[in-house]
């Protein structure tokens, strides 16, 4: 399994477990109102607050892994696309260089070819 594919599992897991943990939280909030232990009103701020937190932890996590895959991925030599994107735009415009160059080169060759044809003198006849 390569790296990548490591990762997208742990993030799917990481994914799976946060809603697994969100329905888990809401049965034992219902236990805890069934059991007397808490109200309906407290039960809904307490599922409410941890959810909460539950998705900051789960930003947190997810930022975490976007810094460690992207150390990884310059660690191996990978570039990121931004990167790879402004090289992309510098080799167009050295491209369109070369060809203004080109043509600038071929047009000006020319261009002399037909000053030299025009400007000879024309053979004498020796007769």
């Amino acid at each position: 399994m390569n790296l990548l594919e490591m990762l997208k599992k742990t993030f799917a897991f990481s994914v799976g477990a946060a809603a697994f943990s969100a329905e888990k939280l809401k049965q034992f909030a219902d236990e805890m109102v069934s059991k007397g232990e808490m109200t309906s009103e407290e039960a809904r701020k307490f599922v409410d607050e941890m959810s909460k937190r539950a998705e900051e932890e789960k930003k947190t996590i997810q930022e975490w892994m976007r810094e460690q895959l992207s150390r990884m991925l310059q660690q191996a030599g990978a570039v990121e696309a931004p990167r790879v994107e402004a090289l992309e735009k510098r080799i167009a415009a050295l491209e369109r260089t070369v060809t203004d160059l080109r043509s600038a080169v071929i047009g000006k060759a020319s261009a002399e070819a037909t000053e030299a044809e025009t400007t000879e003198t024309p053979p004498v006849d020796a007769c």
